[in-house]
Parts: structure tokens; sequence; C-alpha cells
């Protein structure tokens, strides 16, 4: 599967910073640093890509994809929420958004008094649970489900935007027409073979009349951990989905 940008010759570009279209990239990441009060170039330790990545996105001068946003900050103990919404006023400029600081930082606290209390692990994916990153846009989406099944659903633009086409209930043709991109492109975008930038989803959005709301939220290794409990015990994951496949046969018969 191929995870190449968008080719200029197939979309139209959309400016990665000013105005109401711009990429929430870049305030997405300067609001991930101020939650933790951490560089540019300690974000970018952490999440195993050069700084120059971190620093090209937050200027606007790179539009990535939702799926490297979410990588990077993952590797602070936040991850990335999205889908087809009319945008809030939040991670709208390239700077850290004040209220969602405030808001992150007490939700970050409380989860750091409730794993003292009963002793569990920080905030973020267990080592194992993500596929391999080289550092470089874009990154394979965040992984879902356990043991082999484990995947990306294509990835955030995949996810959001066949979510948006069925809320609309029209066909591939009608959607694409209305976002003003080729079906083909659509069924790349809807199949995870192509990964537009923040912005370009941000543009097919709004253009079928939905929108792109993204925020920061804590990160939830619910999946990653049955995913690796998976890998350790594989003949016991084939037994409960075995089980789990029969439980459903039988009620849909």
């Amino acid at each position: 599967m191929s995870t190449d940008r968008v080719p200029s010759d197939v979309m139209p570009t959309t400016a990665s910073r000013g105005g109401d279209r711009a990429s929430p990239a870049a305030g997405v990441l300067s609001t991930a640093r101020a939650v933790l009060g951490i560089t540019p170039a300690e974000l970018a330790d952490a999440a195993g890509c050069a700084k120059a990545l971190v620093r090209s996105i937050e200027a606007g001068d790179l539009d990535p994809t939702l799926d490297t946003v979410d990588r990077i900050v993952n590797a602070i103990g936040l991850e990335i929420r999205a889908g087809p919404h009319k945008p809030t006023g939040h991670y709208r400029g390239a700077g850290a958004d004040r209220d969602e600081v405030e808001r992150l930082r007490a939700k970050l606290t409380a989860l750091s008094r409730l794993r003292d209390e009963l002793g569990g692990a920080l905030p973020g994916p267990p080592p194992g649970a993500q596929p391999d990153w080289d550092g470089r846009d874009p990154a394979p989406g965040r992984q879902f489900g356990t043991g082999p099944t484990r995947t990306d659903g294509g990835g955030w633009a995949a996810l959001v935007v066949r979510s948006a086409r069925t809320a609309a209930g029209v066909t591939a043709h009608q959607y694409a027409a209305a976002a003003g991109i080729r079906e083909a492109d659509l069924d790349r975008i809807e199949s995870g073979e192509l990964r537009p930038p923040v912005g370009e989803l941000v543009r097919i959005l709004d253009n079928a009349g939905t929108g792109l709301r993204v925020r920061l939220e804590p990160y939830d290794d619910h999946d990653d951990g049955l995913h690796l409990k998976a890998l350790a015990d594989p003949e016991l994951h084939e037994r409960r989905m075995r089980r789990g496949r029969e439980i459903f046969a039988n009620a849909a018969g």
C-alpha cells in the first residue's frame, strides 16, 4: 500500500497558514508541546523524528497528514481525535491554544494521580504496540484491533472521509463531485492508498458540507494492551476470536 503525499497534479494545494481553511496541524503540535512545557527539539527527540519536521509543521511550511501529527504527539502521551464535524474555534492559529492547554493539563494531572494510586504505566503507546516509523511524513496510521487483525483502517483521512460519506448517505460519485475531487482519488483516500495532508482533508470536507474537527486527548492504550496480550498468547486470542464469531453467527441466524 502506498502512503505517498498527494501529488500536486491530483488535488490543488490548500495554504497551510492563515484563514478559516488553514491546516490545524501547526496549532495541534504547538498546543501539545505547551501542555508538557517542552521545546520543538524535545518533542522531536521523543517522537524519533527530525527536529526540522516539527519546526516545519509549526511554522506552516509543511502540511503533514493527520497520521504524522498523531504519531508525533503519541510520543508525549497524547493522541488525535478527529471527525467530520463543524470545527470549533480551537487549534486555528499556529500558536498554542491556551484553553486547550489548561484542559489537557487538568486531564493529565488527574490521570497521573490515578496511575500513581493504581501503579499504572506512563501514558503513551507501550513498546511494540506501534508499527515502525522512519520519522518522516507521512507516518503510518495509528493501529487498532488485536493480534494479526490489527489495522490502521487506512489512516485518519480514510476513516474521516468514509464516516462523512456514510453520514451524508450519498454515493462515491456524488461525494466526489461535492468535494471537488475525482472519484478515483476519493476511492484511493477511502482505501488508504492516498493519504492527503491535513489542509487537503479540510478542503475536501469543507466542500462536501461538513468540515474537520480536531482535538487532542490523553493517549488511550486500551487497544495496545489487548494487542500485546494477543501476541503473548496467540492460542488464547484465537479461541476468544473464534468464540466471538460463533456468538455473532448464532445471533445473526
